[in-house]
């Protein structure tokens, strides 16, 4: 199973102080973190940084769980406009079964969208 997260707005490394803020809670979790590049889609100009979320049972709840403590824990330190979070859990590896979630907003409505899902 595979989470792919990709994070538009935000800090200038957004992404990397989120990964930096969950591998650790999460691999004790027995999930997987690593950084790389997401597909590129036709008309797109380049390919956009995403993590991924690796496990036996990566559950979809406790990715989602860490997210919302990085951005509850974001909202006491710098602000720089809306975030903007594509969660893509895929259980299959031919991606016939997908779940996909996408939250966008300043970062108190990301963080209470995030705990409204867990």
């Amino acid at each position: 199973m595979r989470i792919l997260l990709s994070i538009e707005g935000g800090l200038a490394d957004e992404l990397g102080t989120l990964e930096r803020a969950v591998k650790d809670d999460l691999r004790r979790q027995g999930v997987r973190t690593v950084r790389t590049t997401g597909e590129v889609e036709q008309g797109a100009l380049g390919a956009i940084e995403v993590l991924q979320f690796f496990g036996e049972n990566v559950a979809l709840p406790v990715v989602l769980a860490a997210l919302q403590q990085y951005v509850t824990d974001r909202l006491r330190g710098p602000r720089r406009g809306g975030l903007k979070f594509e969660v893509v859990r895929t259980d299959l590896p031919d991606g016939t079964r997908r779940t996909e979630l996408t939250m966008e907003g300043e970062p108190k409505d990301v963080a209470a969208a995030l705990k409204e899902l867990q």
